[in-house]
């Protein structure tokens, strides 16, 4: 998330000053590696990166490729054999097979000062503009094209399903459009790397490039205890809002990075906006607040509810919004956190932060060194 949003910053810049630069992704592990796909540098002219792809090892490599791809404009697909010497003698990690694909930025091209829906005929350039205006969208670029094939190599394809750009070939348009349909249907997709075959048994490898935006959280109350949290999620490049009735609680010293929004039990349906992007937390150490809270909160597509305090004090909570059993709700979580003892604010944030992106990514949390496919049932 930050990662492309760095990347983009950076293309800006570039921009402004006119200097030619190029971009390198991973678009394939197979093993391990220190970077997922989806990771990227930035490197321009003069061999300045932004971002990391490895541990270390594979960035000058790669800024050296990327030059002849500035200057000819011809993408390259390069192929790094992470074997365990190299990996071990630069402490990076395990090892794997990472697959990078660099292609040329045309600055003359970019006009990010327009809306994804602007752009009709450069792909590239609607998915930068979906990272900076924080949009879900797929951009699926073609990585092998056969011979028989030509022409255009990628497509963007917006939250909305909009499609910029198009394939020569049909039959794979009609491939790539339906699977990042499927990506942006997806709780929390991925980037990936996926073979299609054609009717003529033609295999042809489309990298599909996801972004997503930040984890939209929203604290309901100020307290002391929501100050780390807060910190935490602006730290990890949350959008975070901070929600309280108290005007001496809700201040920038207390919490900077975050939006804050002064409202009462009867303002929050009409201040607060949940959506289905929305992670809620409800912290107002305050029973009556809390089960107003919870009321509308039920009532919205939250994605997730935490609610601190222990069991016997949710319960009260349920009781008085008549609900029997919390149980019915996969998505409220109570007590709030993972299970790693504890206990004071600071911590307590870790673990609250740690079990959203846990729930995000579909993760039962717990140690990896027992892991097998801790992936929960949904």
């Amino acid at each position: 998330m930050n990662d492309n949003k760095s990347i983009v910053d950076q293309i800006l810049e570039n921009g402004n000053k006119m200097n030619k630069a190029a971009i390198a992704t991973v678009v394939r592990v197979k093993g391990s590696a220190y970077k997922r796909e989806g990771a990227k540098m930035l490197i321009d002219e003069s061999g300045n990166t932004t971002g990391l792809i490895s541990g270390g090892c594979l960035e000058p490599d790669v800024a050296e490729a990327a030059k002849q791809v500035i200057e000819n404009g011809k993408p390259v697909l390069r192929r790094y054999d992470m074997d365990e010497d190299l990996v071990w003698g630069l402490g990076l990690g395990c090892p794997g097979t990472v697959d990078i694909y660099i292609e040329k930025i045309n600055f003359d091209e970019l006009t990010l000062d327009r809306s994804i829906e602007d752009f009709s005929k450069n792909p590239l350039t609607a998915w930068l503009s979906c990272v900076k205006e924080e949009k879900m969208g797929v951009l699926a670029t073609t990585l092998d094209l056969p011979r028989s094939h030509s022409g255009q190599k990628q497509i963007f394809v917006s939250e909305n399903y909009q499609t910029v750009g198009k394939l020569d070939n049909n039959e794979l348009h009609q491939f790539v459009c339906d699977f990042s349909k499927n990506l942006l249907q997806s709780t929390n997709p991925k980037s990936e790397t996926k073979t299609f075959t054609l009717s003529n048994g033609e295999k042809v490898d489309v990298f599909f490039d996801v972004n997503i935006p930040p984890i939209e959280l929203i604290i309901f109350g100020a307290g002391h205890d929501a100050i780390p949290l807060a910190e935490f999620s602006v730290r990890l490049g949350f959008n975070t809002t901070v929600v309280d009735p108290r005007s001496a609680y809700l201040t920038e010293a207390r919490f900077p990075g975050a939006k804050r929004i002064l409202a009462d039990a009867s303002s929050i349906p009409e201040k607060v906006k949940v959506s289905s992007k929305s992670y809620v937390v409800i912290m107002n150490h305050h029973l009556e607040r809390d089960i107003n809270v919870l009321k509308h909160i039920l009532h919205t597509d939250a994605r997730y509810i935490g609610i601190l305090g222990p069991r016997s004090r949710c319960q009260k909570i349920f009781k008085a919004l008549q609900i029997d059993d919390i149980d019915q709700y996969d998505h409220i979580f109570n007590p709030v956190g993972l299970d790693i003892g504890s206990e004071s604010p600071q911590e307590i944030a870790l673990s609250i932060l740690a079990e959203i992106i846990a729930f995000r990514n579909k993760r039962a949390g717990g140690f990896l060194r027992k892991k097998k496919d801790r992936q929960l049932v949904s």
